[in-house]
């Protein structure tokens, strides 16, 4: 019996490496830094506008600018500060009402507000007498001590803030 020789396996020749990912490595290291501008664009683009304030209302200009002439009251001569404080509170009924409260004088801007219904019945009364205290001081020259002064900014604070004058009921009260 002849027994036939096996056939020899065939040898391949050796391969390179197999390459794994389907895109060349530029254009992967090219995707990935477009990858990483556009995620810190984004972030970027949120945070600022995250840290864009808004603006002022006009209550707090005009309480910023009462608590500044607070702060710098020692030493002001009663002139200027009834000036001051005169236009603080003007300069806030303009932004909030868009009365030409600067414009006019006390009596006009009390008369133009007597029968606007923006403005209740304690506010009328707090603003004339506040505008009473400043026209004293800006065109009388009247002298006025540190209380005075404070009564002032403290009146005007109140007009601000929508406060009823101390003794006062509140507007919405029946009894």
């Amino acid at each position: 019996m002849n027994q036939a020789a096996p056939t020899p396996i065939p040898i391949n020749d050796i391969v390179g490496p197999v390459w794994f990912l389907p895109y060349p490595p530029w254009m992967i290291a090219t995707a990935a830094i477009v990858l990483v501008l556009v995620v810190g664009l984004l972030i970027w683009g949120i945070r600022s506008l995250l840290r864009r304030k808004r603006p002022p209302t006009a209550q707090e200009v005009a309480l910023g600018a009462l608590e500044e002439l607070r702060q710098r009251m020692e030493g002001v001569e009663p002139y200027a500060f009834g000036i001051s404080v005169s236009d603080a509170i003007r300069t806030y009924i303009r932004s909030r009402h868009n009365l030409a409260a600067t414009t006019q004088t006390s009596l006009e801007f009390l008369n133009a507000i007597r029968d606007n219904p923006a403005f209740s019945a304690n506010e009328k009364s707090g603003l004339s007498v506040f505008l009473e205290g400043t026209d004293l001081l800006k065109f009388a020259r009247a002298e006025a001590g540190q209380s005075e002064m404070i009564s002032l900014l403290e009146t005007a604070g109140r007009l601000v803030r929508g406060e009823v004058q101390p003794g006062q009921k509140a507007r919405n009260d029946k009894s």
